[in-house]
């Protein structure tokens, strides 16, 4: 990664001020897919799955090993070999990326100014990727046809925005402030991409090099989206005492059709500083107090699709009069009553220092509702489509935060602390006309549901209640018709004696109780030490890697939990896992509260030690100062999770958050610098 930094800035004339800033960056990287399971080509979960006496190789020594050893017994594709999957799937992406700013501020008067800024972004990839002969074709039968594929977009955006700001004191009680301004952003990716194979050899992995005719794919794509606001606001104190903001926005957006883009969200704030008051002064240990309340609304139109409103069309095939011919069809159904989320927010908050601030505390309590919720909700196959995106619901997140600080030393040997606590709560509040839950998938079936008065994206699936432990107790038991002694036991939620998909619901979800944070800064005789801490308590994950590596079909790689197991009626186990089968029966494997796992922890985020050169060192260097220092990131964490990363999802959205379906672990970074002052 190559990146440079300019920054210029300078007062051409007595009330001219400009600058610009310009960061053009260059990177290239060798890719290898880690996440994901490893019929997706996931390496982290491919290498975890794999038998341990496996070899590499065949026995030739070239050939990879394709891993299928149990499949004939187990009916079941092989493991993909990790080693191949790193080595002979090649992938390189070139990433270019300037960013450049500019500004120009004028005094119009002196109360009054205008100010202009801009920037542009731009951001260029390419990715060449190739699989190589030598790569199992599903895993069973190297040597295959290698493959290969060409990949480019261009990503352009632009911001403008221009503020005409007015300030003035009026005597010494009055003081206004008034802001004016607009903003407009337009957006466009262009993307190409082309695959070809049959390539005679593995020498040269460029598409031209692919046998004539070969080329399978060939896609290209254009999107753009464009913005824009006006907006004003209102600063007013009285005495610096007591505090007024009003502002309001008008907010255009392209996203949405042409009779629902414009949104208005407006937004009121006060505030009162007690300890400007002719009664507080007499309380000498409090040096500030100030009281905050807020109300205001604001809009959201982020959305993955840059046209959720109209009704899209592809391209397909169709057979008339038995001859095959090329057409349109409408891929995404049409939805122009579509518009802004709205997010209507309360606040209340009080600042409190104490002791000339050596001490100083906030408390914030806040509620927010979101209305009117951009998703993509599943509709009848009937309709021919699988989802539609709509204006759908309505959500609350409400809860507490808290902040310290205090300098606990002062003096040759200083010592800081700061520390924060927060609570939320999330539940939704409506979901469309009939209030019907939403489903959500993540590749593996149904995992998360959005329902009334549950948190957004909660865990959905049966709920285990112990195993089978012999053959009275399954006679006993509502069960799964396939169900034997030492298979899963599950919940009958709806109470019709059968163990069938009715008997799902919600399992847990992601929500923390509360996340909480520390930061310790020492400092003696040039040393300086830095410890910060992060942790969340509460909430869980739906681990479906556990779901792999504990199926006990004894078709991949197990977890040593899957040595408590059911084995018989006198040696039950540990009374979770279910019996070795290499022909499930029962449902052991489904979505489950067997998958759901604590993901409370606490981690040891950066661990920095430092020495500052004493002045009589550096000064005939005519060096300000000089700095070096030791770092560790992501230290450590404590927590019981069985996965790598207690805060992991790997999916997208606020519909299947919480989930780890083999994901990457978190990185432990040392790193060592020097700072140089001149």
């Amino acid at each position: 990664r190559y990146t440079v930094r300019v920054n210029l800035e300078s007062e051409i004339l007595p009330r001219l001020k400009v600058g610009v800033n310009l960061i053009p960056t260059y990177r290239i990287r060798d890719e290898v897919r880690a996440e994901g399971h490893w019929a997706d080509n996931g390496v982290i979960n491919s290498a975890l799955s794999a038998m341990p006496m496996a070899p590499i190789y065949a026995a030739d020594g070239v050939t990879y090993s394709s891993q299928t050893e149990l499949a004939p017994a187990y009916n079941y594709p092989g493991v993909t070999n990790p080693v191949a999957n790193i080595t002979e799937n090649h992938s390189k992406l070139n990433t270019a990326n300037i960013l450049a700013n500019a500004f120009a501020e004028y005094g119009i008067m002196k109360d009054l100014k205008y100010r202009a800024s801009g920037n542009v972004s731009y951001t260029g990839n390419r990715r060449n990727s190739y699989r190589t002969s030598r790569m199992p074709l599903n895993q069973i039968l190297p040597p295959s046809v290698a493959t290969g594929t060409a990949f480019s977009d261009q990503s352009v955006g632009w911001l403008f925005n221009q503020t005409l700001d007015y300030n003035k004191d009026f005597g010494d009680d009055h003081s206004l402030g008034v802001l004016i301004g607009m903003e407009s952003t337009r957006n466009s990716i262009q993307s190409s991409s082309a695959s070809g194979s049959a390539f005679p050899n593995d020498l040269v992995e460029t598409l031209n090099a692919s046998a004539s005719g070969s080329t399978t794919t060939a896609t290209s794509s254009l999107v753009e989206n464009s913005t824009i606001s006006y907006f004003a606001r209102i600063n007013y104190s009285y005495k610096n005492r007591y505090l007024f903001n009003l502002s309001v926005r008008r907010d255009g957006s392209s996203i949405f059709g042409p009779d629902k883009r414009w949104g208005n969200f407006p937004a009121a704030s006060i505030g009162w500083r007690i300890h400007e008051e002719e009664f507080f002064k007499n309380i000498g240990f409090i040096s500030e107090a100030k009281l905050r309340a807020s109300y205001g609304l604001s809009g959201n139109n982020a959305f993955t699709s840059f046209y959720p409103y109209a009704a899209l069309l592809s391209t397909d095939n169709y057979v008339f009069n038995n001859i095959l011919g090329n057409g349109l069809r409408v891929s995404s159904p049409e939805n122009r009553n579509l518009s802004w989320e709205k997010n209507q927010q309360f606040d209340i908050g009080l600042d409190l220092g104490l002791f000339n601030n050596r001490i100083y505390f906030t408390a914030d309590y806040y509620d927010r509702i979101t209305k009117d919720l951009l998703l993509s909700v599943n509709v009848p196959t009937i309709t021919g489509f699988s989802t539609v995106v709509q204006n759908i619901g309505k959500m609350q997140n409400k809860g507490w935060e808290f902040s310290i600080s205090t300098r606990n030393l002062t003096g040759a040997f200083t010592w800081n602390t700061s520390a924060n606590l927060s609570f939320n709560r999330n539940e939704v509040l409506a979901l469309g006309p009939t209030g019907d839950p939403i489903r959500s998938g993540t590749g593996v079936g149904e995992t998360n549901i959005t329902m009334i008065g549950q948190p957004i994206g909660s865990f959905y699936g049966y709920l285990q209640t112990g195993i089978f432990l012999n053959q009275a107790d399954l006679a006993a038991s509502t069960r799964d018709a396939t169900a034997r002694p030492g298979d899963v036991k599950y919940a009958d939620i709806n109470g019709d004696k059968r163990i069938n998909a009715d008997d799902r619901g919600i399992i847990g979800n992601n929500q923390p109780d509360f996340t909480y944070g520390l930061t310790n800064n020492l400092s003696y005789k040039g040393f300086d030490l830095s410890i910060a801490v992060q942790g969340s308590q509460g909430g869980e994950i739906l681990n479906l890697s556990r779901r792999f590596f504990e199926n006990l079909e004894g078709n991949q790689n197990q977890l040593t939990t899957v040595l408590n197991r059911w084995r018989s009626e006198t040696s039950p186990g540990d009374g979770v896992t279910p019996r070795a089968n290499a022909r499930p029966t029962g449902q052991n494997n489904a979505i489950s509260s067997r998958w759901v796992e604590d993901a409370s922890y606490l981690r040891i985020q950066n661990l920095t030690l430092g020495y500052r050169l004493p002045a009589s060192l550096i000064k005939q260097a005519k060096l300000q100062q000089v700095r070096v220092y030791l770092s560790a990131q992501n230290l450590y964490t404590f927590t019981d999770y069985l996965g790598y990363n207690p805060e992991v999802s790997n999916y997208e959205g606020a519909l299947t958050g919480g989930v780890d379906y083999g994901s990457f672990p978190l990185a432990r970074t040392f790193s060592v610098g020097i700072n140089i002052g001149f």
